[in-house]
């Protein structure tokens, strides 16, 4: 996906997986849905989304305080 003009960026704080992660998307990716997530209305159980963040390195320095163990999402591969 291309980077377009306004685009933000979302946290999901995944706390179930292999080790609590954060993981790092542009609004418009699919698994993303502007922070709603592919469920969207579902508990937060799992995790939780946070944002948006209106540049790339603020995301990246929200997802290091929030857990310290981050990543890009590899189907939206937000830059």
């Amino acid at each position: 996906m291309n980077m377009r003009e306004g685009q933000t960026y979302f946290v999901y704080e995944n706390w179930v997986a292999e080790s609590h992660k954060a993981r790092i998307h542009q609004d418009n990716c699919p698994s993303c849905n502007y922070g709603k997530g592919i469920h969207p209305g579902s508990s937060e159980e799992n995790g939780r989304w946070h944002g948006p963040f209106d540049s790339l390195k603020e995301a990246i320095a929200a997802a290091q305080r929030i857990c310290g163990v981050m990543s890009l999402c590899k189907r939206c591969d937000p830059q």
